[in-house]
């Protein structure tokens, strides 16, 4: 739980994991971000090591995707 809140409290993290699993890859990420593939690739690394979760593949992604929060 504390890597999730972490990765929450950080709002370029929670961007670029957003952006990350909404389109299912680096270069469409990097694109939706306007950010060098280099930088998305880092950040996605890094929060993929903090939650403990290889978001490389299709099954990492949905564990890790970020739900709405209700109100």
């Amino acid at each position: 739980m504390a890597a999730v809140a972490r990765v929450a409290a950080c709002p370029d993290d929670l961007e670029t994991l957003d952006a990350y699993c909404a389109t299912g890859s680096l270069r469409r990420a990097t694109e939706f971000l306007h950010l060098h593939h280099g930088s998305v690739a880092r950040r996605v690394e890094q929060i993929g090591r903090a939650l403990g979760i290889d978001l490389g593949g299709p099954a990492g992604r949905l564990r890790a995707r970020p739900v709405p929060m209700l109100p």
